[in-house]
C-alpha cells in the first residue's frame, strides 16, 4: 500500500507499507525507547495534544504533557534500535522521486530538513496502525 504526503519543503514523500516482519521491528524499536525512556504514556494527553482545539492543547502544555511527549521524542531518536528500522523502512520510500537509500541524507540539505517529517510518516504508516488502540485504551 502506498501513501503520499507533501513534505514541510514541499516535495512528494511516498512512503510504502513494510512487510509484517519488518513493521514489527519498527514497532519494537519504537515501544523500547519509550520504554527506556520511564515515562508513563498514560500521563501524556495524547488526544488534547493532537486535537487541534487551542484550549485543549493549552490545557496539555501547561499539565506538562507536551514537555513528556517531547522527552519521548528525545529518547526515539537517540535509539540506535530505531535507526535501524527506519533505515529499512525508508528504503521503501522516495523523496521527490528518488529512492531513500544510506547514503541519501548526506549532501541533501533540503531533504536532511525534511528527515523528521519522513522519519514520522513513515511511523505513521508502519507503526500507528499496530499501537493506536493501545494508546486509546491507555487514556480511558
Amino acid at each position: 500500500m502506498t501513501n503520499t504526503f507533501t513534505t514541510p519543503t514541499g516535495k512528494e514523500l511516498v512512503v510504502n507499507k513494510l512487510r509484517f516482519i519488518e513493521s514489527s521491528r519498527l514497532r519494537k524499536a519504537v515501544l523500547g525507547a519509550i520504554k527506556a525512556s520511564n515515562i508513563k504514556i498514560s500521563d501524556i494527553d495524547f488526544p488534547s495534544l493532537l486535537s487541534g482545539d487551542k484550549d485543549q492543547m493549552t490545557s496539555a502544555v501547561e499539565s506538562g504533557a507536551l514537555d513528556k511527549l517531547i522527552n519521548v521524542l528525545i529518547d526515539l531518536d537517540l535509539s540506535e534500535e530505531l535507526d535501524k528500522a527506519l533505515d529499512i523502512a525508508f528504503k521503501r520510500c522516495t523523496w521527490n522521486g528518488k529512492a531513500i537509500n544510506t547514503d541519501f541524507f548526506d549532501d541533501n540539505e533540503e531533504a536532511q530538513g525534511d528527515y523528521y517529517f519522513i522519519a514520522a510518516m513513515c511511523l505513521k504508516v508502519n507503526v500507528l496502525p499496530f499501537i493506536k488502540t493501545l494508546l486509546s485504551s491507555l487514556q480511558k
